[in-house]
């Protein structure tokens, strides 16, 4: 009644992990030519996806519409650092490891407008602070944004971390120095 496929069936999730594993939508058969029966052409690696090799990002796209509409509260240096971040920052729930001055050197803006949309990602939870060396702060991407690691990874990330705030949160009113002396 059915008929054999050429198709192998393999697990397409490595449960341990939760990754995804390599699939062969085609057979085997399909990429050999006909002496070649023995020797498999389909790496056991995983895609390369060039010409743009490396990892990629889980991101959450419902946010990332909000966050990138015009009303959002977010301006385009902050929408342009939090990019930053995404396409830089290390695996997992790593803090990305660049100073202010850095991250302004490469996207060729001042460092103080950095700190500014760094603090406004902060405040609307979409950078999480992740390490403090002296002074000097660390940022994450929170994982409810994007995330680059397994699903069973990131289940356990987004356990301690809030929820990202669509507009953004309105600056409180501080003190200017002359109003300090």
């Amino acid at each position: 009644m059915g008929q054999w496929s050429a198709v192998r069936r393999l697990p397409a999730v490595n449960r341990g992990t939760g990754e995804i594993v390599q699939l062969e939508l085609l057979g085997r058969e399909s990429f050999q030519q006909e002496d070649a029966r023995d020797k498999p052409v389909l790496p056991g690696a995983r895609y390369d996806w060039q010409p743009y090799p490396g990892r990629h990002v889980n991101v959450a796209k419902t946010l990332m519409r909000k966050v990138w509409h015009k009303d959002s509260g977010y301006r385009q240096n902050d929408r342009d650092i939090f990019g930053f971040y995404v396409a830089h920052s290390p695996e997992r729930a790593e803090p990305l490891r660049m100073t202010f001055k850095e991250i302004a050197q490469t996207l060729g803006i001042r460092p103080d407008t950095v700190a500014r949309s760094v603090g406004r990602l902060h405040a609307g939870g979409l950078l999480l602070e992740a390490e403090k060396v002296g002074r000097m702060k660390f940022y994450r991407i929170n994982p409810r944004a994007a995330f680059d690691g397994s699903a069973s990874e990131q289940s356990r990330a987004v356990r301690d971390a809030r929820y990202p705030v669509v507009p953004a949160p309105k600056a409180a009113p501080g003190l200017r120095k002359k109003e300090i002396m």
